[in-house]
């Protein structure tokens, strides 16, 4: 019974630290392979960016396993697109209206009518990164710009 709770309790945190994996964790379980690149890439790969005519391998170690890969075939050729997905969570208070809500009391049974604030989630997915890929190299890159400050 302790290995079965055990297992329950590691398994889901297991999972949870896996996908949390940095460059860092990524270059050191392909070290070798990460040898072989040119040293810019290399220190690119280290702060988790990506570059144009970088590997499918480059991309993997400095960003992880896509979310979704797709497939677009076009006249010019096969492009592999892949997707890195984030998410914002955000809270709204609603306000529902209630009608005919029964009420057994002390009183009897009642019928009550009205509104009611509830909060409700709303999550939103959106693309992090996306990258495509033709011939084995990234062809093209699509990531947020920092919003400049006024001045």
């Amino acid at each position: 019974m302790n290995r079965l709770r055990t297992a329950c309790v590691l398994l889901p945190l297991a999972l949870l630290l896996a996908g949390c994996a940095t460059p860092a964790k990524r270059i050191q379980q392909n070290q070798e392979l990460f040898d072989t690149f040119p040293v810019a890439a290399q220190a690119r790969i280290r702060g988790g960016q990506t570059d144009l005519g970088f590997t499918p391998d480059m991309v993997r170690i400095a960003l992880g396993e896509p979310q979704r890969k797709t497939l677009r075939r076009a006249a010019d050729g096969e492009t592999e697109i892949w997707l890195y997905l984030d998410s914002v969570r955000r809270y709204d208070r609603q306000r529902v209206d209630v009608d005919g809500l029964s009420v057994s009391g002390p009183g009897g049974l009642r019928s009550l009518g009205g509104s009611a604030w509830i909060n409700v989630e709303q999550s939103r997915e959106f693309v992090r990164v996306r990258v495509e890929f033709q011939n084995g190299v990234a062809t093209a890159i699509e990531e947020p710009v920092a919003a400049k400050k006024p001045k």
